[in-house]
């Protein structure tokens, strides 16, 4: 019978280790990623754009309120008179990080009123990022909110 040396645990050792690590790649090999976005490169040299209209928005003196209707089933979004009577245009933007193909971008009427309601009965349960652009005196604001249906 042989006994069990010192060289026999280096062997095993190391093979255990390559069968690891070739486990561990092909499980990160199998698994689906997603892009934050398609165009990252061009925002990402944009962003400063970005960090310029959430501070303006943070200076306001009022902020757009963001609610959930359980009678609608539906998100609605207020807009204080001060942005109302000097906004000029926007949209809104509904992000799945999971799933673009599930992305929605919306108009902001602006004339309709103060309110502005989104229905959810047809939006997949999970995390969305509703971000809310609009233009106010040659300036553009961002608003970004993190919802969870």
């Amino acid at each position: 019978m042989k006994k069990f040396n010192w060289g026999n645990g280096i062997t095993l050792v190391i093979a255990l280790f390559v069968i690891g690590t070739l486990s561990v790649v092909s499980y990160m090999i199998s698994l689906d990623f997603y892009l934050v976005n398609n165009n990252h490169y061009e925002e990402g040299v944009e962003y400063q754009q970005v960090i310029d209209s959430k501070a303006r928005t943070a200076a306001l003196d009022e902020e757009v309120v963001v609610l959930f209707d359980e009678e609608r089933i539906a998100i609605k979004i207020v807009f204080p008179e001060s942005i109302i009577d000097q906004a000029q245009s926007g949209d809104i933007n509904l992000y799945r990080p999971n799933n673009s193909e599930l992305d929605l971008k919306l108009p902001i009427e602006f004339e309709g009123g103060a309110t502005h309601v989104i229905p959810m009965e047809r939006m997949e349960k999970g995390k969305w990022v509703l971000t809310i652009n609009w233009t106010m005196n040659d300036l553009d604001y961002t608003t970004e909110k993190v919802i969870i249906i």
